[in-house]
């Protein structure tokens, strides 16, 4: 599974990224903290008061313009991409970003991030489709895991938040399918793909914030969403691009899946939320189905299929 949070693309693994790698264990220090950065998307999308739509552009825009000074030396990568690749990946970086953050504002955070996390299960089955890859026994495994997760957590909200949870479950479709997009385009530079992401997303959602809640602020609310944009989204991604080529790929997915956790519960802290009793029970089903995933690709190939 790719690592790096429900609203941030994973750059694929052979990716090569022009920072100093440190030790294997400072690297994976590295991971953890870039995963406790990215979960304070759930405390400051909460403390915003703002419309969804209106953070997910601030947070692609502002978090696109840190980034920029250093994707802009490795734009040239671009080029080796076809141009529909590259705008699909950043309308599926939109639909992901957006409907992650729309639903973090109507249900609850670790609802919001854990339905997001469902993005290994679309992977399983959208590579079946899309790049003929055999699933293997454990894919079937993580499969039903994640799927018996989202019944449990969906059987109490539904009712109530039928709505988000809906829009929590297309923002994890929209991830698994970058993450197939991703395969396509290993050859581009990933801060120079993350940038070309969060500003064109910037592009996309600014004539729906200007024609409908508008691009005001407040200072206070300025001074959220910048941090969502440096401190929760460039910092971490910059640290995650230093860490992961001191660390097997496998090992990165699942550091990172800590992000799941500290989610919930610096939302409760900071915030005050309580996690829903369903979240709580089928939670842990998504992310086995998750970790299960990226143990079992992992693994050596056992047969003709597997990747």
């Amino acid at each position: 599974m790719p690592a790096g949070g429900p609203d941030r693309p994973w750059p694929p693994p052979e990716a090569r990224v022009a920072f100093r790698a440190a030790s294997p264990t400072l690297c994976a220090w590295a991971l953890a903290l870039a995963a406790l950065l990215w979960s304070l998307n759930g405390p400051l999308i909460k403390s915003a008061h703002l419309p969804g739509i209106t953070i997910a552009f601030y947070r692609s825009a502002l978090g696109g313009l840190v980034l920029l000074p250093w994707a802009w030396a490795r734009r040239g990568t671009l080029r080796a991409a076809a141009p529909a690749r590259l705008l699909g990946a950043v309308g599926l970086f939109t639909v992901m970003t957006a409907c992650f953050v729309v639903a973090t504002t109507l249900t609850a955070a670790s609802t919001a991030i854990l339905l997001q996390y469902t993005a290994p299960v679309w992977v399983v089955l959208l590579s079946a489709v899309f790049l003929r890859e055999r699933p293997v026994r454990a894919d079937f495994v993580a499969l039903a895991l994640a799927l018996v997760g989202v019944g449990v957590m969906c059987s109490g909200q539904v009712a109530s938040d039928g709505r988000a949870l809906a829009i929590a479950l297309l923002s994890g479709l929209a991830f698994g399918a970058l993450i197939v997009a991703l395969r396509g385009l290993r050859q581009v530079d990933p801060l120079a793909l993350t940038a070309l992401n969060t500003l064109g997303s910037a592009l996309l959602l600014a004539p729906l914030v200007a024609a409908g809640p508008g691009l005001r602020l407040s200072g206070e609310q300025f001074g959220l969403l910048l941090l969502l944009g440096v401190v929760q989204f460039t910092l971490p991604y910059v640290l995650f691009c230093w860490a992961v080529r001191g660390v097997e790929a496998n090992r990165a997915a699942l550091i990172v899946l800590l992000e799941a956790v500290f989610n919930p519960i610096l939302t409760w802290t900071f915030v005050g939320e309580p996690v829903p009793a369903t979240t709580l029970l089928g939670g842990p089903l998504v992310l086995g189905g998750a970790a299960l995933r990226v143990v079992a690709r992992s693994a050596p190939a056992a047969g003709p299929g597997a990747p």
